[in-house]
């Protein structure tokens, strides 16, 4: 695997995606809802694909949790998923199913349909945000795949799923979201290439 140095100045690029992205999630997510949603992205990271730890997302290792993903096809090759801390990813149900904060406690398969239908709506928004920041217009996301599991497991499935597509790095975006006043968080993780990477910095001149 070829890892990269990175600056400050990089990573400042690569937050800012996360911030246009965040800002994109939460108009589609308000749309979709009906309701004012509001995103604060507090930090990014990237990370060695072959480094990846489940303490990298702040989520204790034994904690279930479900991750929903898509490859990413067109001007950049690598995939894109959206992981929900078991918490968040109740409260979020409630909220797209219009029931009372809190009345989730049990996954079924329509609830997981729901989730799957905001993951791909954020990862759309995100994709939406790499698009406009670097002039790259066609971004394809694929179908979703869905998964659940603790997350140290996850991490593991998530190599599985992409092993032998030559990622390199993955960039871990944390999302605090407020859906009116309910407060959940989320990890949007691109898996990329370093061909894709060293694209995206070149485009930003970087």
């Amino acid at each position: 695997m070829e890892n990269f140095t990175f600056s400050q100045k990089q990573l400042d690029a690569l937050k800012e995606i996360g911030n246009i992205g965040g800002g994109n999630a939460a108009t589609a997510l308000s749309q979709l809802l009906s309701k004012r949603v509001t995103v604060y992205v507090p930090q990014i990271r990237l990370i060695p694909f072959n480094e990846i730890k489940s303490s990298d997302f702040f989520i204790k290792p034994e904690e279930l949790s479900i991750a929903v993903s898509l490859r990413i096809l067109g001007k950049l090759a690598g995939g894109i998923m959206v992981l929900y801390p078991k918490k968040s990813a109740l409260l979020m149900i409630d909220i797209l199913t219009n029931r009372t904060i809190g009345e989730t406690e049990l996954f079924t398969v329509m609830d997981e349909s729901a989730l799957m239908e905001s993951a791909h709506i954020i990862c759309c928004s995100y994709l939406n945000a790499v698009g406009e920041f670097l002039g790259l217009y066609q971004l394809v996301p694929s179908i979703t795949e869905v998964a659940m599991d603790k997350v140290d497991k996850l991490s593991q499935v998530m190599m599985r799923r992409f092993i032998g597509e030559n990622i390199n790095y993955i960039l871990p975006i944390e999302n605090h979201l407020v859906i009116q006043d309910v407060e959940l968080s989320l990890f949007v993780i691109f898996l990329l290439e370093s061909e894709s990477l060293q694209k995206i910095l070149k485009i930003a001149g970087l």
